[in-house]
């Protein structure tokens, strides 16, 4: 029996199971010290490090998903029989130094701007995961090819492809929520 799962593994006939996508998340901080409530708008614009297209913002996150996959080949043809994706997460955001004097209102103002900003920054994120799973079942779906380099061009290009159209969804998803200001993230929330 663990020879017929084998021999079916090995020529496709039954899809190996997935565990999904690793996920490496890091974090870079910008510090902030805004002197009062009214004061965090500036604070924010004036420490981020985040400029993109000539504009400066307050939050950032960039993904990037690596694929890796195996394959079997015989004389004849070459299928993928495995696929591994890592996405690698990595959240600019801003903070207030735990041991920088502010009052209870402005941290308080700060910490609810700061959670909406999260939230907004982990739908980012989002796309990078859609794109990893969209990448593992494109990948493990392919039919055999007649060489294993035919193969390998065929699944870097879908990889490239699936990419491509997650960032695009970041440029709508950003378009649409004005940058997370209607999802709450602004001050004056």
């Amino acid at each position: 029996m663990k020879y017929w799962l084998l021999w079916c593994l090995l020529l496709g006939g039954i899809p190996p199971a997935q565990a999904g996508p690793t996920i490496n998340t890091h974090y870079k901080y910008y510090w902030i010290y805004p002197k009062n409530k009214q004061d965090l708008g500036k604070a924010l614009d004036k420490q981020s490090p985040i400029i993109s297209n000539g504009q400066k913002y307050r939050g950032h996150t960039q993904w990037q998903v690596n694929w890796h996959y195996w394959w079997y080949e015989n004389p004849n043809s070459c299928k993928i029989t495995k696929v591994k994706t890592a996405l690698t997460v990595t959240y600019t955001l801003p903070r207030i130094a735990e041991n920088y004097r502010v009052d209870a209102e402005t941290r308080q103002s700060f910490d609810r701007y700061w959670q909406a900003l999260f939230n907004h920054e982990q739908n980012h994120k989002n796309s990078g995961l859609l794109a990893a799973r969209a990448i593992e079942k494109a990948l493990l779906n392919l039919v055999a090819f007649p060489t294993c380099q035919q193969l390998q061009t065929t699944a870097n290009q879908i990889g490239n492809n699936w990419v491509q159209k997650y960032r695009q969804r970041d440029v709508e998803y950003d378009r649409h929520t004005d940058h997370g200001r209607k999802e709450g993230v602004m001050l004056t929330n």
